[in-house]
């Protein structure tokens, strides 16, 4: 039963400590990972307007006129241009439907899309990969569009999507009653940029298709602003000119990078990981002695056993092996029963393990080899002890 009791306590300690392996090496990935364009250097400026007839559409309209050219005119600004970032949330889906395609069967599916500038891909950095982007004449947007390097595979798998058409249906798909939608149009691919990411670890929201934003929904869409200098310093000067501008209005600032760390996908990763890990040491702790508690009685039981064995010529090593031995079994069974266990945490735990596979295999063995080294120092210690006994003295007692 002792033996039972520590391999299931080893077991369900090792799947929390693996766990929590796992989510911070996620975390990190994430942290860390390729975005695929500048979070650093970009500053993201929500305008919130306030409420009344005052501020009808035309009148949002000209202040956003009025702050995008003070923020352009700001010493260390490299570009401004009007979209939701990657990471800022606000895209919708729609049905996608190819005309004009019979190759592909006028196949239909799901896809991300969102309203950009031109200057939109060059403001953040993303690399365009083949044709152009959008083109306007007198403030109207030409039906075109841009797509990404993995929506455009999905869609158009071993083919050039440039000159391909397609249609957007939103239908049944969730949007607000005042914004524009992409319904009842065909859209000419004319450009593939590089894919970016979401704020989805499992990258499901990177393939994207952009749609040129036209000129009378700016105000919908907040700022995006290129700087070089520190984008700190910068934060505060926007807000002084957009005080400037109405005071009533309100701004709310932060790079991308901020945005990215701070959506929801992240702050559960982080969490969850900070649990995972508290929790595991915790199990450690108690594993550890529990182990050495067990061994410690088990050595107590067995010190006259350790005495005739010595005083028959056994050596200190042979001894010390044998209690070793014997009380690391259930510790390598709960170890090997954690393993397995581990296993189906991580493929739960999937959706939150960034550029980690099921099985990681620096988790997997750097937590077993640490478990399993606490272990044989929590045996060793009070198997020292037996030791200690004088052979004579146990000889004579038996």
């Amino acid at each position: 039963m002792r033996d039972l009791l520590i391999a299931a306590q080893v077991a369900v300690c090792l799947v929390l400590m693996i766990a929590g392996s796992l989510l911070i090496r996620g975390s990190i990935h994430a942290v860390d990972m390729n975005t695929g364009y500048d979070g650093k250097h970009v500053i993201n400026v929500e305008i919130e307007f306030p409420d009344g007839s005052k501020y009808n559409p035309s009148r949002r309209e000209a202040l956003m006129r009025a702050v995008r050219t003070k923020i352009e005119a700001l010493p260390g600004v490299a570009a401004v241009t009007d979209g939701r970032a990657p990471d800022g949330g606000g895209v919708r889906s729609a049905a996608v439907s190819l005309t004009g395609d019979k190759s592909s069967g006028n196949s239909r599916q799901y896809a991300f899309y969102t309203y950009v500038l031109p200057n939109y891909f060059q403001t953040l950095g993303i690399p365009m990969l083949s044709g152009r982007v959008f083109q306007s004449q007198q403030g109207v947007p030409q039906p075109a569009v841009v797509v990404s390097e993995s929506q455009a595979a999905e869609l158009w798998p071993g083919q050039n999507p440039i000159g391909h058409m397609l249609s957007l249906d939103t239908t049944n798909q969730f949007h607000s009653k005042t914004e524009s939608l992409p319904d009842g149009v065909t859209y000419t691919v004319v450009g593939v940029v590089k894919d970016t990411r979401g704020v989805q670890l499992d990258s499901s929201d990177n393939a994207q298709i952009y749609l040129p934003l036209a000129e009378d929904r700016l105000r919908e869409h907040p700022l995006l602003v290129r700087t070089q200098a520190d984008p700190v310093t910068l934060m505060t000067e926007i807000g002084s000119e957009i005080a400037s501008v109405d005071p009533n209005l309100v701004a709310y600032t932060s790079t991308l990078d901020d945005m990215l760390h701070e959506t929801g996908p992240f702050v559960v990763s982080r969490a969850a990981a900070a649990f995972a890990t508290i929790v595991g040491l915790f199990g450690l702790l108690l594993a550890s002695m529990g182990i050495y508690g067990t061994v410690s009685y088990i050595v107590v039981l067995r010190t006259r056993e350790v005495g005739i064995r010595m005083a028959l010529g056994a050596s200190k090593r042979s001894v010390l092996a044998v209690i070793l031995r014997e009380s690391t079994r259930p510790v390598l069974a709960g170890l090997g029963a954690g393993m397995v266990l581990a296993v189906g945490a991580s493929y739960v735990l999937r959706t939150l393990l960034y550029g980690l596979g099921t099985v990681d295999a620096v988790s997997f063995i750097g937590v077993s080899v640490l478990f399993l080294g606490i272990a044989l120092l929590a045996a060793y210690v009070p198997s020292r002890t037996a030791m200690r006994v004088d052979p004579v003295v146990a000889l004579r007692y038996e």
